[in-house]
């Protein structure tokens, strides 16, 4: 998909202004369609189809009869359609109360171009699809935005934004699951218990373990470079880097860390330490190696 195109993803009315483009990207029909929305008897009931196939093409999503219609739609489709348009400013004048016929329409709008509801099927397939793009990424922002990509791609019609949230939400959840029994199989129940009770205890004169480890090198200074390493001694004798599970890639460090920075200790837990691997290893596991 055109990346101009997923602005107009999940809108739920058309915009009160229609550029000569959008008429034309979206509103303007094949012959198959055509041939569909001639085949309704009344030329105000071919009008409306015609609305709601253009409105589902540019957003995904059904239209709803009360929406308002632009002046300057009504005179396109009156001249792609060769109707006279009529003087109405919404659709619900246009239907009046009909609603069976307005549901109707919705339904073949999407049908025509391949769209449907979300089977439950389509929807485990989507939660597989959030979980393996969450587990690899860093930057969770606009996530959003491409599930809305994902399914007009799929023509799967778009739900309401409150049901997408909810989703990656669960997706969410169910990833950091994973990752939390995978932690707990590799290290165990009582070194995450024992980490999470060291974080918040004073170390020397910081007031924290955690606020230690966080605090990163200012300057390239013999003084400076000593007390990283002796962070990083203190992380191998407590044991971080023994079979640390392969599923916590950089990306799932980082964005924990990133969660956990305004966090107290004793708030952060187990994040707190995915924080203080990222701060004090970053992209440079070699030294802990070579150690």
């Amino acid at each position: 998909m055109e990346y101009w195109r997923q602005a107009y993803l999940g809108m739920r009315s058309i915009p009160y202004t229609l550029n000569e483009f959008e008429l034309a990207t979206f509103f303007t029909f094949s012959a198959k369609e055509r041939v569909l929305i001639n085949a309704r008897r009344r030329h105000l009931y071919r009008i409306a189809l015609a609305i709601h196939i253009g409105f589902v093409r540019m957003t995904g999503r059904t239209l709803d009869a009360c929406r308002y219609v632009p002046r300057n739609l009504w005179q396109h489709l009156g001249q792609q359609l060769g109707i006279e348009p009529p003087d109405l400013g919404t659709m619900t004048s246009l239907y009046d109360g009909h609603t069976d016929t307005l549901i109707e329409h919705q339904v073949c709008a999407y049908q025509a171009l391949g769209f449907g509801p979300m089977t439950e099927h389509q929807r485990r397939y989507l939660m597989r699809w959030l979980k393996s793009t969450l587990s690899g990424r860093q930057d969770r922002n606009g996530l959003l935005h491409e599930l809305k990509r994902w399914l007009y791609e799929h023509r799967i019609l778009l739900p309401r934004d409150r049901t997408l949230r909810e989703l990656i939400v669960q997706a969410v959840r169910d990833v950091e699951a994973t990752l939390t029994g995978e932690l707990t199989q590799a290290f165990g129940e009582t070194t995450l218990e024992r980490w999470s009770k060291l974080l918040p205890k004073p170390h020397g004169e910081a007031s924290s373990l955690q606020q230690w480890l966080w605090s990163v090198p200012l300057r390239n200074s013999t003084r400076q470079m000593s007390e990283l390493f002796r962070k990083i001694d203190h992380l191998v004798e407590l044991g971080v880097r023994a079979t640390w599970p392969d599923t916590c890639n950089e990306a799932i460090v980082r964005h924990y860390a990133r969660r956990c920075t305004n966090r107290k200790p004793s708030v952060s837990h187990r994040g707190g330490l995915l924080h203080a691997l990222r701060v004090v290893l970053g992209n440079r596991p070699a030294p802990v190696d070579a150690r």
